[in-house]
């Protein structure tokens, strides 16, 4: 039925989004990634240093060797020009021979002779394994008339000094020294090796380091911190508390997520006395509306109580008179009224005398004719609200329950009359008996728009409506306490289109 005696209540919020698991986890540990990160910087910081360290060391060791030749050069051309001062190849292959046997044997060290002829430069003695012809250094510094120092690169590296020799302005040859730079470069090359290897350990050290210090400092603290704060999940109070470890940073962390924690927790404890409160508060109006009802109905009862013993006296006129007139439709119809107004009457006493529902009168009646009475006596409703309504039985077999026929019919009567509300123009109401096991049942069906879930959740709930001024929240709880006072129940059936009820009673044993 679309229009209940209920009232609907609001959805419990969705778990927020922080609280569910399994977000956004990282792919790689933090303290892994802090280890190779570091790594990588300690690698190339050193590497640099090393490289420039080695750089500096080289040019300065370079440039030591280029003024050791150039000194070579100077000191060897003043003997050169000691022993021959005009040229004389004898006295200069004596000298280049005395100085090779003191300074130039040394296998980084060589010199060589060239003198001028015709324009050009020929070694001193083009016999010898060593010669070799002359350069363009060679030739540069006979035409300067000044030594010249270059540095020759490539497989044997060395640094060469051309110095002329002869008088100024009128040389007569040139000496040329060969001082070479191939242990340098091989030094370089070797401690390159270890500077790199020793950059590698030291990077290793400095990543297993910081991977050490970042899981005691970092990752346990955190690790901890994250354990209490998923204990939290389900509510402040009873979550664990945050350990205090680390360094001062995450202990301050952890006393603040603490404090909060423990806000929380008194926060939750003032919701739930303010939420306990409130349904006291609730339960106390309620219990009001419940005195002030039956103050009223026990008012209306004295009220009402002459003029339905007036009713019920024209009404047994009227079926006598109708009797003797001899029309036997018009009598069942007067005894239906009397009927209704009998269970009104019995129920207006019971107020009167005890201020409460009237104690069930309990038998055996069959649940098939009580529902095909109350059919008959809203008739006149269903025909104007343009609705249908049938009956259909289970079996054969009577429906037989033990109950009290007035409250049930009662009973039926807030269903009909609220599908009957419910239904438009054109709808249908379906009433079917039958027996299940020990029970009997009694369903009503409409083919109207059905409750909501959020109405279903307060359907039995006093003074809870969707009529708004016109309910008054009682039909539903009303017939429920009736049922269960029968030993019986009234249940609202889930169903994929419309509404079903269903009457539950204890079954009589058929004889």
């Amino acid at each position: 039925m679309g229009s209940v005696d209920a009232a609907p209540l609001p959805r419990a919020a969705e778990a927020p989004l922080w609280a569910r698991e399994g977000a956004d986890r990282p792919s790689m540990p933090l303290v892994r990634r802090l280890a190779i990160l570091t790594a990588g910087f300690a690698l190339v910081l050193v590497l640099g240093a090393a490289e420039v360290a080695l750089s500096w060391s080289a040019r300065s060791r370079l440039e030591d060797y280029r003024d050791d030749a150039v000194s070579l050069a100077t000191t060897f051309s003043a003997l050169l020009m000691d022993v021959a001062p005009t040229g004389d190849r004898q006295a200069l292959a004596r000298g280049l021979e005395q100085w090779s046997g003191t300074q130039l044997g040394i296998r980084s060290r060589r010199a060589w002779i060239y003198l001028t002829d015709d324009g050009g430069l020929q070694p001193l003695d083009t016999s010898a394994a060593t010669a070799k012809p002359a350069g363009s250094i060679d030739y540069d510094a006979l035409e300067r008339g000044a030594s010249v120092v270059r540095h020759h690169d490539g497989t044997a590296p060395a640094w060469q000094v051309a110095t002329p020799l002869g008088p100024l302005g009128r040389p007569y040859g040139v000496l040329e020294i060969s001082v070479s730079t191939q242990r340098l470069e091989d030094w370089s090359r070797l401690e390159r090796q270890r500077a790199y290897l020793a950059a590698v350990i030291a990077a290793l050290l400095v990543a297993l380091g910081v991977a050490l210090l970042t899981r005691m400092w970092v990752a346990r603290p955190l690790a901890t911190l994250g354990q209490a704060m998923a204990g939290a999940h389900g509510g402040a109070e009873g979550s664990p508390p945050a350990p205090e470890i680390g360094p001062h940073e995450f202990r301050t962390l952890a006393r603040r997520y603490n404090q909060l924690r423990e806000a929380l927790t008194r926060r939750e404890q003032e919701s739930e006395a303010r939420g306990a409160l409130l349904a006291l508060q609730e339960r106390a109006r309620g219990l009001d509306r419940l005195a002030l009802v039956q103050e009223t109905a026990a008012a209306l009862a004295h009220e009402i109580g002459t003029p339905l013993n007036t009713v019920s006296g024209h009404l047994q006129l009227l079926r006598d008179d109708l009797h003797a007139a001899g029309a036997p439709g018009m009598v069942e119809r007067v005894h239906l009224l009397l009927g209704q107004v009998d269970r009104v009457a019995g129920i207006v006493r019971a107020g009167l005398d005890r201020a409460r529902w009237p104690h069930p009168f309990v038998r055996t009646a069959d649940l098939h004719g009580i529902a095909e009475r109350i059919l008959r006596f809203l008739e006149p409703s269903l025909g104007e609200a343009g609705v249908t309504a049938g009956i259909t039985a289970a079996s054969l077999a009577p429906t037989v329950a033990v109950c009290d026929p007035a409250q049930v019919e009662q009973i039926l009567l807030n269903l009909l009359k609220n599908a009957l509300e419910a239904l438009p123009p054109g709808g249908r109401i379906e009433v079917s008996t039958g027996v299940e096991g020990a029970q009997a049942y009694v369903d009503v069906v409409d083919d109207g728009p059905g409750i909501s879930p959020e109405t279903q959740e307060t359907l039995f709930r006093p003074f809870a409506t969707t009529k708004g001024a016109d309910g008054t929240g009682l039909g539903l709880a009303v017939s429920r306490r009736l049922a269960r006072g029968l030993g019986g129940d009234l249940v609202h059936v889930p169903a994929p289109a419309g509404t079903r009820w269903r009457l539950l009673l204890p079954a009589a044993e058929v004889q």
